[in-house]
């Protein structure tokens, strides 16, 4: 039908999906939204009146089949799980033909291979950071920080110099009062609790100033005249 707004399939209603229905209600989409637990999708129903809240599993064919989803126009699968996900961007486009599907990708490794298996957008928040890190920052500078509009915080990344690793953040004397986001080791994330090794970037949440944030070279240990 010409002029119908646009209908969007949201898959998960957690934070992400909640926020997302609204700003695409308040957009003039059409919006129907698929949560599995009851007593979440009765209060986003409450929250989000004009949205139509579906109480199911979003990654299963018979009920995906009962939400209109032939008549989709995009599909956001945002649950907390990348298979979910996945899987429910498949059976949208495979099984419903729907035109475009985006998922929401927890893991950053997983964003190619969600790509590869016909996901049209599939969106990592670990990589959306850093992305916008290194736009706002371009320089190769060993600490660099990005400021938040509106607070005196910012998002800082340090790279870990020489005689810096040996030790996890936690036990690190300038970062252990710090709230720890990522850590990257050649470009990949690693376990917030593993050992720092030279090049290591640690990315964090911080209100203070580059200087005081610098990692200190572990001290060597005293030598023994003989």
């Amino acid at each position: 039908m010409a002029d119908r707004p646009a209908y969007v399939i949201v898959i998960g209603g957690g934070k992400v999906g909640y926020y997302l229905a609204h700003r695409l209600l308040g957009a003039g989409y059409e919006v129907a939204l698929i949560e599995k637990d009851r007593t979440r999708a009765a209060s986003i129903s409450a929250q989000l009146g004009s949205c139509a809240c579906l109480v199911g599993d979003g990654d299963e064919m018979a009920f995906l089949a009962t939400s209109g989803i032939e008549r989709a126009d995009v599909v956001a699968a945002v649950t907390g799980d990348d298979e979910d996900n996945l899987v429910a961007c498949q059976l949208a486009k495979r099984q419903f033909k729907v035109p475009h599907t985006v998922a929401r990708v927890n893991n950053p490794s997983n964003v190619q291979l969600f790509q590869r298996l016909g996901v049209d957008v599939a969106v990592s928040a670990t990589e959306l950071i850093l992305n916008e890190i290194d736009s706002a920052l371009a320089t190769h500078s060993d600490a660099q920080r990005l400021p938040l509009e509106g607070t005196r915080a910012g998002v800082v990344r340090l790279s870990v110099p020489p005689g810096g690793g040996g030790r996890r953040a936690a036990e690190t004397a300038e970062l252990r009062e710090e709230r720890l986001l990522l850590l990257l080791r050649q470009g990949k994330e690693i376990p917030l609790d593993s050992v720092l090794e030279v090049g290591d970037q640690v990315v964090l949440y911080t209100s203070r100033p580059l200087p005081d944030l610098t990692i200190q070279p572990l001290a060597e240990p005293a030598r023994v005249s003989g």
